[in-house]
């Protein structure tokens, strides 16, 4: 990977750039929900400003994915930065339930913008050495998660909740400027001009029309729903079924987190694989995430918690790399954009109903139902995934026809 990186300054810069900026969403989290208690003391709350992080990308993303498309993803990709460099700002002074939810769903229209168009502009940006990128790119989200958290939990002890709200705005700007040096190949502007469809229905067109990756998505959408089914299940297992405190919950989150982070750097050390390597890999993954939730379901401690924990964040992080490494295999550059925000809409959709799911059965059937349930769907997805992806691996020139934006 250095040698890449010392290759390409275009791709170092970036993945520096996204680095931080995923340390400093991770900082800014729990630090707008502990924002979030202070002044408006009650859970729903709280949940309001969790779906203002994903709502937005269920009304807007296949939208702003054909924007991704049409217009700079440069400029796209700044102005989601600056968004949300703008919303962050404003959240460090925020004390209202009006000033903090708008600013919550700034931040996330913001978001919203940003994610097709910077996965979209990642493989032009990276050349032949896109599978790498992609899992570096994902490897920065899950450092981000996994160690921002505790960047703020030292930040708390010193200066209260304020100064990370400012370090998560500080992050998204040093992002803005430093990708606004970042050579991001485009379409021609006739190219542009001419191609028309946005929405939901012209990103799935997009799907439909790469060998496979219908059936990826839908796979991968519909274990989605098992993921927020676990995002729910989590802080009740480890408090309540298996009696624990809130510092095991945090040590299950941290090995959740790790496991992702291990098996995204692992595949970037690998490189480059073929197309019928990854599929394998994508549908094996979908399997280990099952084995993972299910012995969530069946632990009787905290201590095989952990490894299931692990296991589980291992698998998913395969999953989601696995995914965008064949996107970038099977779709061509010029209309990755759309692909990538019809993907959000519908993940975030899934994932909308996974947490609505997780209260009912939990408050029916308690949470190792629930979580086995959650198991249930992800080897549903694997069985459905081995009967229907193809095989056969057509790659399409990546970056081709692109000049400079």
């Amino acid at each position: 990977m250095a040698a890449i990186l010392r290759s390409n300054s275009a791709l170092s810069r970036l993945l520096a750039a996204w680095l931080q900026s995923c340390l400093g969403s991770g900082v800014g989290y729990v630090s707008l929900l502990l924002l979030t208690l202070r002044y408006l003391h009650t859970s729903w709350a709280v949940t309001a400003v969790l779906l203002a992080d994903f709502v937005p990308a269920i009304a807007f993303g296949a939208w702003f994915g054909g924007f991704a498309d049409r217009h700079s993803r440069r400029m796209l990709i700044v102005t989601a930065n600056l968004l949300q460099a703008a919303a962050w700002t404003g959240l460090a002074f925020a004390h209202t339930a009006v000033s903090i939810l708008g600013l919550a769903l700034l931040a996330g229209i913001g978001n919203a913008l940003l994610r097709p168009a910077l996965r979209s502009a990642l493989p032009i940006v990276a050349g032949e050495a896109s599978q790498v990128a992609a899992a570096w790119y994902d490897t920065c989200r899950w450092i981000g998660i996994s160690v921002g958290p505790l960047i703020a939990a030292g930040l708390f002890a010193l200066l209260g909740v304020a100064l990370p709200l400012a370090l998560n705005a500080l992050s998204f700007l040093i992002a803005a400027g430093v990708m606004a040096t970042v050579t991001i190949g485009s379409l021609p502007r006739e190219q542009r001009e001419g191609s028309h469809g946005s929405g939901l229905r012209a990103g799935l067109a997009v799907a439909f029309a790469s060998p496979g990756i219908a059936a990826v998505i839908a796979t991968s959408a519909s274990a989605v729903i098992a993921g927020g089914l676990l995002n729910v299940c989590e802080p009740l297992l480890a408090t309540k079924v298996l009696h624990g405190s809130r510092s095991d919950y945090a040590l299950l989150v941290a090995c959740y987190g790790g496991g992702m982070v291990t098996a995204t750097v692992l595949v970037a050390r690998r490189g480059s694989v073929l197309g019928r390597v990854l599929i394998h890999r994508y549908l094996d993954a979908q399997i280990l995430t099952a084995v993972g939730m299910f012995g969530s379901a069946i632990v009787g401690s905290v201590l095989p918690a952990t490894i299931a924990f692990a296991a589980t964040g291992y698998a998913n992080a395969l999953v989601n790399v696995s995914e965008m490494q064949l996107i970038q295999l099977r779709v061509p550059a010029s209309v990755q954009g759309r692909l990538f925000g019809a993907k959000d809409t519908v993940e975030g959709a899934c994932y909308l109903i996974g947490l609505i799911g997780a209260g009912a059965l939990v408050a029916t059937e308690g949470v190792r139902v629930t979580l086995a349930a959650g198991a249930g769907i992800c080897a549903v997805c694997a069985l459905v995934g081995v009967a229907t992806i193809r095989t056969r691996v057509r790659e399409p020139g990546r970056g081709t026809g692109v000049d400079p934006a």
